[in-house]
């Protein structure tokens, strides 16, 4: 055997093991596409693989839940992302509002994967969130500082914990009180698309966005931008008949 083959071998084997990740993960979120329970002889049995080929990559179920949940939330802020992108706005509190309503589509449109998402502690390996914690806390970041919003005062009890949250993507530039913001705010919209998606919300408030334009509303208020409630409304509504 060549050198190069030795030197080739390894980057194969760790190509095969990734694909065989991603292979896991597609049969897991087919599973929840599907209204099915998520469990390893599930994903076994749709990649038609035996359970116990399956714990050479998964050990139990929260590792298959924490993998899953790990990568539905990173493609899903890499589309989200990429939608804010196509907006072509300098204005930050543009982007803000189509990244939360974006959020809120996808929840709406693919339930399961989002109460997967959501419902993972904040604990073990990978506790900080691609989609509500980098992405959205970035989107938030720009905003404070374009239109120089005030920044709330972080309560004594809240302080310790925020240094390990949001947001992720400019930690040098995210002080204690903008991530003691970001996390009210997530807890307010998330809080509502959460207990939409669940379906705990009256549905005709779901179907009129009624619950949830009037808490994002509230938040524009907030950041002191009641000047520009006419045209961030228009942005909102174009985004919600998507």
């Amino acid at each position: 055997m060549s050198t190069g083959s030795r030197g080739a071998y390894p980057n194969r084997q760790a190509r095969q093991r990734a694909a065989t990740y991603d292979a896991i993960v597609a049969a897991a979120r087919r599973l929840i596409a599907d209204g099915q329970e998520l469990t390893l002889r599930g994903v076994a049995a749709s990649m038609g693989a035996s359970p116990a080929g399956l714990y050479r990559y998964v050990a139990h179920l929260d590792e298959l839940r924490d993998l899953v949940a790990v990568s539905i939330d990173e493609s899903a802020a890499h589309d989200i992302a990429a939608a804010v992108d196509e907006v072509m706005s300098p204005d930050a509190s543009v982007r803000w509002v189509v990244g939360w309503t974006r959020l809120r589509t996808w929840a709406l449109s693919h339930p399961g994967e989002f109460r997967l998402v959501v419902s993972r502690p904040r604990s073990g390996q990978t506790p900080i969130r691609a989609l509500s914690d980098a992405f959205l806390g970035k989107l938030l970041q720009e905003l404070a500082s374009q239109h120089e919003v005030v920044l709330p005062p972080v309560p004594l009890e809240a302080g310790t914990a925020l240094r390990a949250l949001t947001p992720r993507a400019a930690p040098e530039a995210s002080p204690d009180s903008l991530s003691w913001l970001h996390a009210r705010v997530l807890t307010s919209l998330h809080g509502v698309i959460a207990l939409e998606a669940t379906g705990y919300v009256e549905p005709s408030l779901v179907a009129s966005a009624a619950v949830f334009r009037s808490t994002l509303v509230d938040w524009l208020a907030r950041f002191g931008l009641v000047r520009d409630l006419g045209r961030l409304l228009a942005v909102l509504d174009s985004e919600l008949v998507r």
